[in-house]
């Protein structure tokens, strides 16, 4: 199940609450750097971590051919187990306008047949090279925002950008980064006219972790931030699945295997 996750103007880190996800993802997992912006999960989380292939490595095989049987040997383990796996995103952002991103997007909807669940960490709505046609292929489309009035109004209207000309294929809803600041939830949805899977607290310092490298410490797994993350993820995995139906991607080959892990249990 492909599930795509981005932000409006001025909204919160889509890639922090995407990593906050895949760490507390209720199964197997890959989440998928695609910011045409630039990866920042193997710099930040990693502490500075170097992956030769990733995405860019991807487009790269896709103008030379098919993608099915290369995506495993381009996955990061995110974990001790394995069950969260990364995609590197891009080092160097000139190289998204060369993505092919309508193949990239029949990969990633078809993973093992839907046994591994994808969140593709899309970036900003309306940035250059933005990864359509994922989105497009998503069953579901969550727009990360936060609760000021400033973020709801930009939130607002990418949620209408999306609807727009049936760019998306997937239902819409909405994941709140810092609620009460001062909107809630309920007030939210109201004004996004979307559900809302739930919301992530400003943990900084579990964020730190996320997004810097910071030391996890020995209860970075019970912190506020993981703990609302494990509440979103098991409720995104049943909303995402009960509009799965809508969505008839074409059957794949298995393309996932053991992969190598991210600094000391994180990415490699």
């Amino acid at each position: 199940m492909l599930i795509a996750l981005c932000s409006a103007k001025g909204a919160p880190g889509v890639t922090t609450s995407g990593l906050a996800l895949a760490l507390s993802w209720p199964g197997p997992v890959v989440l998928a750097e695609l910011d045409p912006a630039g990866g920042d999960v193997l710099a930040g989380y990693g502490r500075g971590e170097v992956s030769a292939g990733g995405l860019a490595d991807l487009a790269l095989v896709a103008r030379r051919g098919g993608l099915a049987g290369h995506l495993e040997t381009r996955l990061l383990r995110l974990d001790e187990e394995g069950r969260a796996r990364l995609l590197p995103g891009l080092a160097d952002p000139a190289v998204a306008r060369h993505v092919d991103w309508d193949r990239l997007a029949t990969v990633l909807a078809s993973v093992e047949d839907g046994a591994v669940d994808v969140l593709a960490d899309c970036g900003r709505l309306r940035a250059e090279h933005f990864p359509a046609a994922v989105v497009g292929r998503a069953a579901a489309v969550v727009v990360v925002t936060g609760s000021t009035l400033r973020a709801v109004r930009a939130g607002t209207q990418a949620i209408a950008e999306l609807r727009e000309g049936d760019r998306r294929a997937g239902v819409l809803a909405a994941l709140v980064v810092g609620p009460g600041e001062p909107y809630g939830e309920r007030e939210i949805g109201e004004a996004l006219g979307v559900p809302v899977v739930g919301s992530l607290p400003r943990d900084a310092k579990s964020a730190a972790v996320l997004s810097d490298g910071a030391p996890a410490g020995r209860l970075f797994a019970q912190s506020a931030l993981l703990r609302a993350a494990r509440t979103v993820a098991t409720r995104l995995v049943e909303f995402a699945a009960a509009h799965e139906s809508r969505l008839t991607p074409p059957p794949a080959a298995s393309v996932l295997a053991p992969a190598a892990t991210v600094g000391g249990g994180r990415v490699r």
